[in-house]
């Protein structure tokens, strides 16, 4: 855990919010089978407020800035550009729709989700703008 407490709540939909995450930790969690095994696996969350960013050619004061980093074996290069796809998985009997939904429920907070990956280490990247009754409280 790698996270800032004194975050401000999102105004949204919590349970969107929250399904979009665990989908992704469930991803990061089933790739890491052989870290598992091993005593090695990570997955790492961490939170920061963002300044200054651009979500969708908009530009916001604040921002939820959101890592879900793993030290699996990476996203295949086969499908790395098509991950947020409907039906596009990465494992034998996947339904390919976690990290769609993930992508939905945050760009239906205004929010953009990425992914970097490569052997040893993805994340997940999500910001979502806060707005300014947000900040007031």
């Amino acid at each position: 855990r790698n996270y800032d407490t004194s975050l401000p709540d999102i105004l949204g939909d919590q349970e969107q919010l929250i399904q979009a995450v665990l989908n992704i930790v469930h991803n990061a969690a089933q790739a890491l089978g052989d870290e598992i095994r091993r005593g090695t696996a990570q997955i790492e969350l961490r939170t920061r407020v963002a300044r200054s960013v651009t979500i969708a050619k908009q530009r916001h004061k604040l921002a939820l800035d959101l890592h879900v980093i793993d030290n699996g074996p990476g996203i295949p290069d086969e499908i790395r550009e098509r991950i947020f796809f409907p039906l596009v998985s990465g494992r034998e009997g996947g339904s390919g729709l976690g990290l769609t939904l993930a992508q939905t429920f945050v760009q239906q907070h205004q929010g953009f989700i990425a992914c970097e990956s490569r052997p040893g280490y993805t994340d997940f990247h999500i910001q979502i703008p806060y707005r300014k009754q947000e900040m007031a409280q």
